[in-house]
């Protein structure tokens, strides 16, 4: 693996981490920027995975019921993101 690729099966092993409950929100975040740096891809891809991870914390750092962001639903596009930056 190269490029690319090492970055986003790091990226992909930590969001797998997390979904068992083996890594906190935290932990995921600073894995994921941590990782990105190294990948070369569109700014877009920057731009929306920032995102994603900012509502992430959010989403942990208030209670689901007070939070309009979900993290199930987060995590999930993180999984998405991860495929189509696979793909660029």
């Amino acid at each position: 693996m190269s490029g690319n690729a090492t970055s986003l099966a790091s990226m992909r092993d930590a969001l797998d981490r997390h979904l068992r409950g083996e890594l906190s929100v935290t932990a995921l975040v600073g894995a994921w920027r941590e990782a990105a740096p190294a990948l070369t891809l569109p700014p877009m891809f920057g731009q929306a995975m920032e995102e994603l991870l900012r509502r992430l914390e959010m989403s942990a750092a208030f209670a689901q019921d007070s939070c309009s962001f979900s993290s199930t639903a987060i995590t999930d596009q993180l999984s998405r993101w991860l495929d189509k930056a696979a793909t660029a």
